[in-house]
Order: C-alpha cells, then sequence, then structure tokens
C-alpha cells in the first residue's frame, strides 16, 4: 500500500452505534450484492431490545451455515431438495425442462451478465441497529441464487413487519395514574 492511502473499509455485520434506526446518516461501503435488515425488525426479533436482535440474526445465520453443512441445503420445505438434489424438477434448474432462463436454448439472452461480482462495493448511508448481511450470506438464503435471496430477504422484511404491527396492536395501553 503507498504511504498516506488508507484501505477502504468495507462493512458486514451488526452496526452498533447511537445513530438511532432508520435515520441513515452513517456513510459506509458494503459488498456489492450484500442485503441491509432494517433497525426495526431487528428490533423487534429482540422484542425491543437491538443486542437482542442481532443475537438472534446471528443464530439464523449459523443455522443457515450448518443447514448448508449438514444437509447441503435448507432443512425440507425451506428451499432444500433430499439427496444433494440441486435446481428444480428432474434435477435441473428451475426452469421449464432444465433450461438455465438466461440462456434459452442454450445461448444467453443479448445484454445479460454471465454471474461473477463486479469487484467493486457500494457506497451507502445506514444507521445503527442495521445488519448488514455478505453477500455470501445472501445467496446463501436464497439456495444459491443472489436474486432469489434479496427476494426473500424482502418478503422476510415486509412479513416480519406485519407480524409486529399484529403484535403491537393487541398489546393494551400505557398504564394511567
Amino acid at each position: 500500500m503507498l504511504p498516506g492511502v488508507h484501505a477502504e473499509k468495507i462493512h458486514t455485520g451488526p452496526i452498533h452505534s447511537a445513530v438511532a434506526g432508520r435515520t441513515d446518516h452513517l456513510p459506509v461501503e458494503v459488498p456489492s450484492g450484500s442485503y441491509v435488515i432494517p433497525a426495526d425488525i431487528i428490533s423487534a426479533m429482540g422484542e425491543g431490545n437491538t443486542n437482542a436482535g442481532f443475537k438472534i440474526w446471528k443464530g439464523v445465520l449459523e443455522g443457515l451455515k450448518n443447514a448448508k453443512r449438514d444437509f447441503g441445503g435448507m432443512p425440507y420445505g425451506q428451499g432444500a431438495a433430499p439427496y444433494g438434489h440441486k435446481g428444480g424438477p428432474y434435477g435441473g434448474g428451475s426452469a421449464p425442462y432444465n433450461r438455465d432462463p438466461a440462456k434459452p436454448y442454450g445461448n444467453p439472452l443479448p445484454g445479460h451478465a454471465h454471474g461473477g461480482t463486479t469487484g467493486s462495493n457500494v457506497k451507502v448511508v445506514v444507521a445503527g441497529g442495521e445488519y448488514t448481511l455478505t453477500p455470501e450470506e445472501v445467496e446463501a438464503i436464497g439456495d444459491g441464487d443472489m436474486e432469489r435471496g434479496h427476494r426473500a430477504l424482502d418478503d422476510f422484511v415486509k412479513q416480519y413487519r406485519a407480524k409486529t404491527i399484529k403484535t403491537l396492536s393487541k398489546l393494551p395501553g400505557p398504564k394511567r395514574n
């Protein structure tokens, strides 16, 4: 490294900060393909305690890693197939008749990338209480498919918010003197 040149600081994992969630005041760089779990989801997972939410989310990721190691995928009913089977029916991809949707009839679609990483980081502004997933974690959540991982995480965030709203709406109001 050249003198006076600082290495880029890439952020992944929990964001511990006094900056409140949903305020987005912390400029960071994340690897291309990362996913930032919003602070309200992390806090809700910990029943209002962000640190407890971080611990629970870390357990979710450890469970994902263990499932990949032990089963070669997620447990049944969560995207895995038995006996190390990959992809959709008949042993191929999820496209009809095992075609890769990016290569209909064996030819790549014009203007579509052929996979890999961009090799660059993405500048984002985050807030305390958020959690940045690595591209590898996103891909693992998508059972090997980055785009599917992003969609699954988007759905998770929406469903967890709906669950939290439902739970909070059933709680009694503040105690009055």
